[in-house]
């Protein structure tokens, strides 16, 4: 078996075309076995996340490929989340701001317990291009729990419909600042929706973390063939 993986693109996500012609997008660092090449087309079967099983190929850029076999998983990955002091451990390091929103709309921010973390299955469309001040890979997000239909995630972000959202800055409408420019929208949600926003905030909040430097120590890490880690919430 010829082991391979999904090499690094721009923003970490590459379309492939599977069997049945659906057009889908695979994260970088995703395990394969490659098949064959044929006609331009790299083919190849894929090994873990939610498209496991499934065959696939990619065209070939001129002289190259989007196939490596360059990179090595390591370990499972542990992130403790405390949802009092909105604090994220990853492995030995942190504290990190994040938070888990809730209080409106029905959302109720996650409940304490140990979950999977879920390797990427598809770019989020639940961002904004202003995060791109911040970070690149703000659509790559990681489900808490590996059931397809959860709605839960870890992601970059400044509102929490019950995720574990990693702040990418800090808005604390008590400064009466303005939120950065693509932001203008928190003014109101501070008051018509603050839980979603984390508020208030603890007393000290912790510092934040580049999102990308979060998905570069996480994203290559594998518990399984599904998950990178666990993700531990008290």
């Amino acid at each position: 078996m010829a082991i391979c993986y999904i090499a690094k693109t721009p923003d970490y996500w590459l379309r492939v075309k599977l069997e049945s012609n659906e057009i889908i997008s695979v994260p970088y660092g995703l395990k394969l076995e490659r098949l064959e090449i044929k006609a331009g087309r790299e083919y190849f079967k894929i090994l873990e996340g939610v498209y496991k099983g499934k065959k696939a190929s990619v065209s070939m850029p001129p002289g190259g490929s989007y196939l490596t076999d360059k990179i090595k998983h390591q370990s499972g990955i542990l992130l403790k989340f405390d949802r009092k002091s909105q604090s994220l451990h990853v492995g030995g390091a942190g504290p990190f701001n994040a938070f888990s929103g809730g209080g409106h709309s029905g959302y109720t921010p996650v409940s304490a317990g140990t979950y999977l973390l879920a390797i990427p299955a598809y770019p989020s469309a639940q961002t904004r291009a202003a995060y791109n001040h911040w970070c690149t890979y703000h659509n790559l997000w990681f489900r808490i729990g590996i059931e397809t239909t959860g709605s839960r995630f870890l992601h970059a972000g400044i509102i929490s419909d019950g995720c574990v959202t990693v702040r990418q800055f800090i808005y604390d409408p008590k400064k009466k600042e303005k939120p950065p420019a693509g932001f203008e929208d928190l003014v109101q949600g501070a008051q018509t929706a603050p839980g979603l926003l984390g508020l208030p905030l603890p007393e000290k909040p912790a510092p934040c973390i580049n999102w990308d430097t979060l998905v570069n120590t996480i994203l290559l890490c594998r518990h399984d063939d599904q998950a990178v880690g666990k993700l531990v919430v008290t």
